[in-house]
């Protein structure tokens, strides 16, 4: 957590102790902005979705610039073509995202001579329990305290697939 993140938690449980009852729907809210808690008065509602939808874009630009275009998948492919792609995306062995009308494919997914071995598995793992690109993608990049902070995304890279595989199959549908 950076100084700045630390020193934002810090206020809101400031906040949240001296007023809970003004604090506490918008945080349920921000920690699920579809529920409708009764509680929560039209500013809060809208608050709340306004912060979350700014997150998710800001998410969706950092997956975009950490992400291979379609045109460089082919490339990494060997010279594919743009079907070729598709279609491996269309039968679940590639991952992509679209974004503003182009398709993103998460760098995790390949190496110096292209696509990473099994890759087709840990998409199918990925997206077993419903979880889309973006929650895929952080699944991949989160830091493992049992792995000394390595990602999964990082045991793929170096040939622990079924180490890699464990991890994802741990956190389930509900990461």
């Amino acid at each position: 957590m950076t100084d700045g993140s630390r020193a934002v938690m810090t206020a809101v449980e400031q906040r949240l102790a001296d007023d809970p009852q003004r604090v506490m729907p918008t945080l349920r809210l921000l920690a699920d902005p579809d529920a409708l808690a009764e509680e929560a008065d039209d500013a809060s509602l809208s608050l709340a979705r306004t912060l979350n939808a700014h997150r998710v874009v800001a998410l969706l630009r950092e997956l975009r610039e950490r992400s291979y275009t379609t045109t460089q998948v082919c490339e990494l492919l060997g010279g594919v073509s743009r079907q070729a792609v598709s279609l491996r995306v269309a039968n679940g062995r590639l991952m992509s995202i679209e974004i503003s009308r182009r398709s993103y494919f998460p760098e995790w997914q390949f190496g110096p001579l292209g696509l990473l071995d099994r890759v087709a598995e840990v998409v199918a793992a990925l997206t077993a329990g419903g979880r889309d690109v973006l929650a895929a993608d952080a699944l991949m990049r989160t830091p493992l305290d049992e792995q000394d902070g390595r990602t999964p995304a990082d045991l793929l890279a170096h040939g622990d697939v079924e180490l890699a595989l464990h991890y994802i199959r741990v956190a389930g549908g509900g990461f």
